[in-house]
């Protein structure tokens, strides 16, 4: 068979993504259409953009290979939900409440027009580039795609794999059994009920945006309540546990409606009005997912837990699964949600061509991003009026930690981007964790969000157990933990109000650049922590160019910026703090007409 390179499309109405395996089974890319666009979540958009297309292509594809196209989703399911849209917008229109069904609408009508599209521009560019290749489209079950990527990331040999997301083809669950690479399907009936629906219905009650991804605030907000057992009752009311389903209680269809004439949103108050919602809410999602959890071990296939789909971005859920199941071991990708199905679906055609080959290399890596650009850098140094290099000779490591010891804010650029919804060190907003005001700092001069919004302490991996309690290694920011009280006084900007953090294990071996900086640190402090947060202000996504970086540095808080081994300042001549605008006195010609 000739080689092939492999490109898998995320193509689900939101988050839409592209992964890149080339024809010796390396993943050389994967990134989140939002990030080129700069649009958050990219709602609606193809992901394989016609402009950047054919640079991808020239720079991660092998010449003189064809190319396989994967969907994740099968073209059938959309095929048939374009043939059958008016009845189904007829049923969701009538089985769910007037307020809700319009959203669902948008997302139905999403997902026909980016999965009929995706691929277009894609298949032009290659073959432009490569007229004599053959360009095959293939398309996998959507849950499948989840399970591929989260279970092909793990380090276990044999695991069970729970996705847990909105809805798939016919479910809102799937399970999988992964053994030495092989994934089969449990026979486990459908789930009526969707988890993922459940708690975007919960962030909606509390005030935020289904749309924008706020989830992250319900999840935020919630150790701030308390537990309500009145809303805890109209919440069990409408979802149960059968088996390893999530399944319709009597109050399904109107829980939401209850809550909201027992709680009505008060308009004049802040959000905070809804931390026992949060906080009761929380409480009941941790319970239904152990739940499910503890009978799918009860099926004797393995103590290892790998855990895809949306509902994988619970960091709080995720943190307390080995304690509340009997599993030993739990792994939850960098991606969990729909973008990692661009992986996904390039694993899986991959592994169709080629049964035999061993582990797709760097898919473990979440650093699969674009890289920084160096004729974008090259301008900046020469035409930008900035300070520049304030290192007084010291490498680039210890200038950095210095200036975060002396409480500086930093926007730290290096290397390729982040795949996910999180900053691990290359994309990042770092700070000393040592000062109790840098969260209010933060949250108010430099992201401008919520001020009970917590921030991740990155921490060098051989100090986990020494600052967490029974400490998980957790490279990828996906659980929380709880910080030993007597280590909490050391680093309180990065402690939660209930005492954890959503920590992110470092290792040389996976980042040596930032672990670098943290060593310089924790030699400067004794503190081998630093205070992590993504590189954007609120309702933005993570930073892309330098040109964005420099737009963020020039409009927030933030004290320096590091790209790669440039130290960026505000010049010493220019005070920014009260920098006056002067009126032009040029005047424009009067419109006679």
């Amino acid at each position: 068979m000739k080689k092939r390179n492999y490109i898998g499309l995320a193509t689900t109405c939101h988050d839409p993504a592209i992964a890149i395996i080339n024809t010796a089974g390396e993943l050389v890319f994967a990134e989140a259409t939002e990030r080129y666009l700069q649009n958050k979540r990219a709602w609606n958009a193809i992901p394989d953009d016609v402009i950047r297309m054919e640079k991808l292509v020239k720079e991660y594809c092998d010449p003189g290979a064809d190319l396989v196209i994967a969907n994740s989703w099968q073209r059938q399911f959309i095929r048939g939900s374009k043939i059958v849209y008016p009845l189904l917008r007829w049923g969701i229109k009538r089985a769910v409440p007037a307020a809700d069904w319009y959203a669902m609408d948008i997302v139905l009508r999403g997902m026909i027009s980016t999965s009929h599209t995706a691929g277009t521009a894609l298949t032009h560019h290659f073959l432009k580039r490569f007229p004599e290749a053959v360009v095959k489209r293939t398309s996998f079950n959507h849950h499948l795609t989840h399970a591929a990527y989260a279970c092909y990331s793990s380090p276990f040999e044999d695991a069970v794999c729970a996705v847990m997301d909105s809805y798939g083809e016919d479910s809102s669950t799937g399970f999988f059994h992964y053994h030495k690479g092989t994934l089969k399907q449990l026979s486990i009936k459908r789930s009526t009920v969707s988890l993922g629906h459940f708690y975007s219905m919960i962030c909606e009650l509390c005030g935020f945006g289904t749309f924008k991804g706020e989830e992250w605030k319900v999840m935020g907000m919630a150790p701030y309540g308390q537990y309500d057992k009145a809303i805890y009752e109209i919440l069990r009311s409408a979802i149960a546990v059968t088996d390893c389903r999530f399944t319709q209680r009597p109050n399904h269809v109107k829980f939401a409606q209850m809550i909201r004439e027992a709680y009505p949103l008060q308009a004049d108050k802040d959000a905070m009005q809804y931390a026992d919602l949060a906080h009761t809410a929380q409480f009941l999602f941790n319970e239904l997912v152990a739940e499910m959890a503890t009978n799918l071990h009860k099926r004797g296939l393995s103590d290892n837990l790998i855990i895809g789909g949306g509902c994988g971005l619970n960091s709080v859920c995720n943190g307390k699964l080995v304690d509340a199941t009997p599993f030993k071991r739990v792994h939850v990708p960098c991606a969990p949600a729909d973008d990692g199905n661009a992986v996904g679906a390039a694993a899986l055609a991959y592994y169709k061509d080629n049964p035999a080959s061993s582990k797709i290399r760097h898919i473990r890596s979440p650093y699969l991003g674009s890289t920084i650009s160096k004729d974008a850098l090259g301008r900046l140094k020469r035409f930008s009026k900035f300070a520049k290099d304030p290192s007084s000779g010291e490498d680039i490591f210890t200038a950095t930690a210095r200036m975060l010891a002396e409480g500086k804010i930093i926007g730290w650029m290096q290397g390729k981007a982040e795949f996910g919804p999180r900053a691990l060190g290359n994309r990042s907003i770092i700070a000393d964790p040592r000062n109790p005001e840098i969260k209010d700092i933060i949250n108010s001069k430099v992201k401008f969000r919520e001020e009970f919004r917590p921030f991740a302490p990155s921490i060098l991996d051989e100090y986990g157990p020494e600052y967490f309690e029974n400490y998980q290694e957790t490279l990828y920011m996906e659980r929380a933990l709880v910080f030993r009280p007597e280590c909490r006084h050391k680093v309180p900007g990065v402690v939660h109000v209930d005492g954890t953090g959503r920590l992110q294990t470092v290792k040389k071996e996976f980042n040596e650049r930032y672990h670098r900086l943290i060593t310089a640190f924790h030699a400067l402090t004794g503190v081998p922590i630093i205070l992590n947060t993504s590189f954007n202000v609120m309702g933005k996504p993570i930073i892309h160019t330098v040109e964005d970086a420099v737009a963020t540095f020039c409009t927030t808080g933030l004290d320096a910026l590091v790209i790669d081994d440039e130290i960026i300042t505000f010049s010493d001549q220019v005070d920014n703090t009260a920098l006056d605008i002067v009126p032009s006195t040029f005047a424009a010609p009067v419109d006679d007409y």
